[in-house]
């Protein structure tokens, strides 16, 4: 979050720790200009269900973050969100219907009517915490990818196409603003010292994660980056995946810009926007 507080005596992994910071700070201002109704986030470090795509159904949220490498204090980040309960209702009953595996949870009472806030984590805090300003008229939907993401990434797919389609033609035909943030980390394996060894999948994963990006071309993610996912290990692929199902699945011209693809630590980091051209 803040690379001031990186512990690392590495001058190239502290300068990509800022491009990776800058990037996210402008990616956020960008949301926040933007003013929308709604923020839609993908998270693979949500509350996970095994098969399911889990949507978050309270009224409120709150969470914090803890990073790898600084404790609270100085590095504490906390946030909380206004949800969107209505929304969460339409994509839910709609997907469902097309039979697609969504479900959602609440907690702490009454399902959309909690007083208790829905507990969130880094994986939803990081990205939100980077447009915080828009929190005060924007509503967020959480999506928690299942946890079968671990193990079944690519055989997963097809079937994150279509929600990612289907996904697009429901919040499309929405009447709100409504931004999409996909939280994914890329591949995990970049270092021998990281907690999941290096593997030689890693760099060439997190390259194909780009080029996707920079070209739209589909088969450098569902193919090229497919092909490293499993040594990479990367929490976000599923997400990316999906997203390239919504972005396909709209008539829309989309502006891809690739800010940053780093590993200042044992994990990729990509900051990456998609804007419609008017």
């Amino acid at each position: 979050m803040d690379p001031r507080y990186f512990n690392t005596t590495n001058a190239t992994a502290k300068a990509q720790a800022w491009l990776v910071h800058d990037s996210a700070v402008q990616i956020g201002k960008h949301i926040e200009d933007l003013k929308p109704d709604a923020i839609v986030v993908s998270s693979p470090h949500g509350i996970a269900a095994p098969e399911d795509f889990i949507f978050y159904f309270s009224p409120k949220g709150f969470g914090f973050s803890d990073t790898d490498n600084c404790a609270c204090p100085p590095c504490c980040y906390n946030l909380s969100v206004a949800m969107d309960t209505n929304g969460v209702e339409v994509l839910v009953s709609t997907l469902k219907d097309e039979k697609e595996k969504v479900s959602y949870l609440s907690a702490f009472g009454p399902p959309g009517k909690e007083d208790m806030p829905f507990p969130l984590r880094w994986g939803e805090v990081v990205p939100l915490y980077f447009a915080k300003n828009a929190l005060g008229h924007s509503k967020v939907i959480v999506l928690s990818q299942p946890s079968r993401r671990y193990t079944k990434s690519v055989q997963m797919i097809p079937e994150l196409t279509q929600l990612g389609r289907k996904m697009f033609k429901i919040l499309h035909s929405q009447p709100e603003k409504i931004v999409i943030i996909i939280s994914a980390d890329l591949a995990h394996t970049h270092l021998k010292s990281g907690p999941y060894g290096f593997s030689t999948a890693a760099e060439p994963f997190d390259k194909a994660c780009g080029t996707w990006v920079t070209t739209q071309k589909s088969a450098s993610l569902l193919t090229e980056a497919a092909f490293y996912v499993d040594k990479a290990l990367s929490c976000g692929f599923t997400g990316l995946v999906m997203l390239d199902g919504l972005l396909k699945a709209s008539p829309t011209v989309w502006d891809s810009h690739l800010l940053a693809n780093f590993h200042p630590s044992y994990y990729g980091m990509m900051l990456a926007s998609f804007i419609p051209k008017p």
